[in-house]
């Protein structure tokens, strides 16, 4: 009976490869009513994304004015609502990989104090965040100004304001975080990124 099921699968698996390797090899290409558009703020999509792998928050605003510091103020404020939630996330994730790594699932006290963090650092945090690189488009028709910026906040910053706070709402808990693994990975993630920092 195995043997059987085994030569259907064979066969099968043979069939689905010899009709995708057959027939013409032509790739689809846009229609003559579209066209392909580069992203102009890609730079900063990835400069953003190595902030964030090392720990830290980042994103990428953009905002459209006549007036290029208006557009720049847009781009911020855009970036600085994405920086928020951004930060939020990280700090529901540290508090999930910490509940499950001491088999304490859904424990209220460890909500409670994270949530209390997050609610907390949210506004100093976003006041303290930085625009790391600013670029600007112009149209030539219209005159108006496109900003994309990247705002970040460093991983030492985020991460060690997260741990201080957490020192204040409950010793005994930051305690316990700080002999847990979750630490371990929050402390090196900074010393990644730093060392990373150094090399550039």
């Amino acid at each position: 009976m195995k043997k059987r099921y085994f030569l259907v699968s064979l066969i099968s698996l043979a069939f689905m490869f010899a009709m995708g390797c057959g027939g013409s090899k032509k790739v689809a290409q846009p229609s003559g009513d579209f066209e392909v558009i580069e992203d102009p703020f890609q730079d900063m999509t990835d400069m953003s994304m190595t902030i964030i792998d090392g720990g830290g928050v980042a994103a990428v605003g953009q905002g459209t004015s006549a007036r290029q510091d208006l557009a720049k103020k847009k781009a911020e404020t855009d970036a600085r609502a994405g920086l928020a939630q951004m930060f939020n996330t990280k700090v529901q994730n540290m508090s999930k990989q910490f509940q499950e790594e001491i088999g304490s699932a859904e424990d209220s006290e460890i909500n409670e104090a994270f949530t209390s963090v997050t609610k907390t650092l949210t506004s100093q945090l976003l006041q303290g965040a930085v625009t790391k690189k600013a670029k600007y488009l112009r149209n030539k028709e219209s005159g108006q100004y496109t900003a994309g910026v990247v705002v970040a906040i460093e991983p030492n910053k985020v991460n060690m304001s997260i741990l201080d706070e957490l020192q204040k709402k409950d010793k005994k808990l930051y305690e316990r975080f700080r002999a847990s693994q979750a630490y371990d990975e929050l402390k090196q993630e900074m010393e990644e990124y730093e060392e990373k920092q150094e090399n550039y």
